[in-house]
């Protein structure tokens, strides 16, 4: 009888592990493939605006490198731009992933403690858990908001940044400060987590119609 417990706890332990293996492969794997993305396009933006024949090219390009030391469009510039639009992409990638991962083992859980004879695990792992991905996507963008905001106060150039004050039109309360930038990434946190919510709820109820 002890072995049998045994042997149940081993098998609950190893499925553990084994999820714990897949989300940290698939968070690289999926850091990887955000990476070349985020890179390539940025390559490629860069290479198309230098060639495209203007007298001025690449002159709302070339803001980026008020955020990505080195970067501008010139043939330097676009393997620099490589590089930063690589490690962006992976980043992003491992922020979203790490913290949404988190509702697969809830999903798991579910089915697993259904009675149900025609549970379908299809249907389970189809579903889209509202709450992590608003706070996936929320924490990205309200941290991506943060950092460029504050990078101009760093630099002194604040008050220079009439492209990004132009934000105060879509997010009352923002500015090109750090006050402004907590107020902004609270804003668009909570506009995130709302649209992701009504979009998963949207999704789900999809999938049940479509499983019926």
């Amino acid at each position: 009888m002890n072995d049998t417990r045994q042997a149940g706890n081993s098998q609950v332990e190893l499925n553990h592990d084994l999820l714990r293996a897949a989300v940290k492969v698939n968070t690289w794997l999926l850091a990887a493939v955000f990476a070349c993305v985020g890179g390539l396009s940025l390559f490629m933006m860069t290479y198309i605006s230098l060639y495209r024949g203007l007298p001025d090219p690449g002159q709302f390009l070339n803001l980026l490198g008020v955020f990505l030391p080195g970067y501008s469009v010139s043939h330097l510039g676009a393997w620099i731009g490589m590089f930063w639009g690589a490690l962006i992409g992976a980043i992003m990638a491992i922020i979203f992933y790490r913290i949404y991962a988190r509702s697969i083992a809830s999903q798991v859980s579910e089915f697993m403690a259904s009675d149900r004879p025609d549970r379908d695990l299809l249907g389970t792992t189809l579903r889209m858990d509202g709450n992590y991905l608003g706070l996936a996507l929320g924490t990205i963008f309200a941290l991506g908001l943060l950092s460029t905001t504050n990078w101009l106060v760093l630099r002194g150039t604040a008050h220079e940044s009439r492209h990004a004050a132009l934000l105060s039109e879509y997010l009352p309360g923002y500015s090109v400060s750090v006050t402004g930038s907590l107020i902004g990434a609270v804003e668009v946190f909570a506009c995130l987590y709302l649209l992701c919510l009504l979009f998963s709820g949207i999704y789900n109820r999809t999938v049940v119609l479509r499983g019926r």
